[in-house]
């Protein structure tokens, strides 16, 4: 008979890597934003993340968003084309940087 109690640390390994691996592919994600923008753009990136066909960027100040939406179909294309993934849509939000 086996108990429908565990360890608290009986699964924490497995989740704890999971974890880890979905914070490096959003790091990962977020330099090939970065890498695709103009110089003066990429500063102000904070994170990168997706849902979908939907990419959504962070950025520090909303100054820099409509820029980034004037030129999203350029950013979208550029990800593809340097094997990056492939999304339809482009959201851009304003958040603020941690302290």
């Amino acid at each position: 008979m086996s108990s429908a109690f565990q360890p608290l640390g009986f699964s924490l390994p497995a989740k704890v890597a999971d974890l880890e691996k979905r914070a490096k592919a959003a790091l990962s994600l977020t330099e090939q934003v970065r890498a695709s923008l103009p110089e003066e753009q990429k500063s102000h990136v904070l994170s990168a993340s997706y849902r979908d066909e939907t990419l959504s960027v962070t950025m520090d100040s909303a100054a820099w968003c409509p820029q980034l939406r004037y030129g999203a179909e350029g950013l979208l294309e550029s990800l593809k084309a340097n094997g990056g993934p492939e999304f339809a849509k482009l959201k851009v939000r304003v958040g603020r940087r941690g302290v």
